[in-house]
């Protein structure tokens, strides 16, 4: 098997970090939602506003390969 290119493992690197950052805006979003189903909230808080645009935005920068995991 041939060695990688420069470029393809920068890519592989760059796609690692972009899921990496889409999997903890998640975990942040589902963390939350569970604190505040805890303490009785049940209306679209702020903070649960401002963690799902977060989430949203982070899947939309997922490589186009990840990209199905977003939906769910």
């Amino acid at each position: 098997m041939s060695e990688p290119s420069k470029k393809a493992v920068q890519e592989y690197v760059e796609e690692n970090r972009l899921l990496a950052e889409w999997h903890r805006a998640e975990a942040a979003l589902h963390d939350n939602t569970a604190r505040e189903a805890a303490a009785g909230i049940t209306h679209e808080t702020e903070e649960y506003l401002r963690l799902n645009e977060a989430a949203t935005e982070a899947g939309k920068r997922l490589p186009k390969r990840f990209r199905h995991l977003r939906k769910g």
